[in-house]
């Protein structure tokens, strides 16, 4: 891909205050789309947002939760207005989602349901307004590993993941004909600061035991941010122009060469 792949388009991200977030907002800008930089905490939009415009790139921050249907409906539609349009959305906003099912508190299911597929609907729900308005539109929706096989210790989350990708395979099914693609990426196991505190939740002080026992069953080893921010990238991108439907795992192996 070059350098520029991206230029002319707008995206939204949300979930962009950190970690994959960040990383993926930060390589759309590179590719030369302007960024709306969306996440619960304003501070952390702003600072992704100004890592963007202080390395020339174009970008805004918005802060809103991605469970409020007005207020997602409201920074969708101011994105697209101070932006410019709505070419792309990388639906990504998510929280950490540990508790076996036999304990699990109901509060506790539904808020990691409400963040990750309610969120990502809403996400998607306010976007597609935008994007049929123009050609080429492009949804990414963030499933992940858990999504695929069953990963420990993880119901909500994993039911969460599993419904995100039916939701981008039924919607990408409905909107083809209009020329957007909806797509997800199933990350597996990425060091960023949700991750982190996912491992200190469920092995306290024997973290980085925990840490070093996840990394040694991935036949690829741990995978860095910049490899799903590439992958989001890629399907962003017009180079990914026949491609709508896919869930693509993104995990070093994790779901598909598991001993």
């Amino acid at each position: 891909m070059s350098t520029q792949e991206l230029a002319g388009k707008v995206a939204l991200v949300t979930g962009a205050g950190s970690g994959l977030g960040r990383s993926i907002a930060e390589r759309l800008a590179r590719g030369g789309a302007a960024v709306a930089c969306c996440d619960l905490s304003e501070d952390s939009a702003r600072e992704t947002s100004e890592l963007i415009t202080s390395a020339g790139g174009r970008s805004v921050a918005l802060a809103f939760d991605v469970t409020d249907e007005a207020a997602t409906d409201a920074a969708v539609d101011v994105a697209a207005d101070r932006l410019g349009g709505l070419d792309a959305v990388v639906a990504n906003a998510g929280i950490a989602g540990e508790g076996a099912a036999r304990g699990l508190e109901l509060a506790s299911w539904e808020r990691i349901i409400a963040v990750h597929l309610t969120g990502t609907f809403l996400t998607t729900r306010a976007a597609l307004r935008h994007l049929v308005e123009r050609p080429g539109g492009s949804i990414v929706m963030q499933a992940s590993a858990a999504g695929l096989v069953g990963l420990p210790n993880t119901p909500a989350y994993s039911a969460a993941k599993s419904g995100i990708i039916g939701l981008a395979r039924q919607v990408a099914r409905d909107y083809a004909h209009l020329g957007i693609r909806i797509n997800a990426i199933a990350p597996g196991t990425v060091l960023t600061p949700l991750v982190q505190q996912a491992y200190d939740e469920r092995f306290g002080a024997d973290v980085e035991a925990g840490l070093e026992a996840r990394a040694a069953s991935i036949p690829l080893g741990m995978g860095r941010p910049d490899d799903i921010a590439a992958a989001a990238a890629f399907l962003v991108s017009d180079e990914a122009r026949w491609i709508t439907g896919t869930v693509m795992p993104v995990d070093g192996g994790l779901s598909q060469l598991r001993p």
